[in-house]
């Protein structure tokens, strides 16, 4: 079974996805495949960047300046976004008949039209204040970095909206693992119906 596990970023669907590891699932990030992305010189090219840079300090240098320059985002929403798209497209092709459960964790797959891709859509809702707080504390970005990650995001109602099933992060780690445990289970039953 695919699984497409999203939310806003800082709402906590990472560890969600380090949860669901953990009880068997394969998992792949979109982030991840983003970031291989920007090891090839042809994408930092395309984003003005020189491709002497490593991957990593590309990211550094994009971090704070994607959300804040809109014309810097479209280049990279328009040069990364429909290889990313493909990319998921050809590994569920691959990966649909396949026992198991695979997640593909990623905020943007509402915004980038992927949800088709998916067997079973998952979204992780946060508040925008508690999620802000874990940007900070894990990227150390700047207030206008983290409302201009958020308002290239859907907001976190429509995704709920859209997602097949929902996981509320608003209590403590513990119980976003039992929350995040439970729906794995009903994940894995779904899959062994369809089996």
């Amino acid at each position: 079974m695919l699984v497409g596990l999203t939310g806003n970023s800082g709402t906590g669907a990472s560890t969600v996805a380090g949860f669901w590891r953990e009880a068997g699932a394969t998992v792949c990030s979109l982030d991840h495949t983003g970031h291989r992305l920007l090891e090839k010189d042809r994408t930092k090219a395309a984003l003005g960047i020189d491709p002497s840079l490593s991957g990593m300090a590309a990211r550094e240098l994009l971090r704070e300046r994607a959300f804040t320059d809109p014309a810097l985002l479209a280049r990279i929403n328009g040069s990364m976004h429909p290889v990313m798209t493909r990319w998921a497209r050809f590994c569920a092709a691959r990966l649909r008949h396949l026992p198991g459960i695979m997640v593909l964790e990623g905020a943007l797959i509402f915004e980038m039209g992927m949800a088709g891709v998916f067997d079973v859509t998952v979204a992780v809702l946060d508040t925008p204040e508690r999620a802000f707080l874990r940007i900070f504390d894990r990227d150390g970005v700047t207030m206008a970095t983290m409302r201009g990650r958020w308002h290239n995001q859907l907001p976190p109602a429509e995704k709920a909206q859209r997602a097949d099933l929902v996981i509320s992060n608003s209590g403590s780690i513990e119980e976003l693992k039992e929350f995040s445990i439970s729906v794995y289970t009903e994940l894995v039953k779904m899959e062994d119906h369809r089996g």
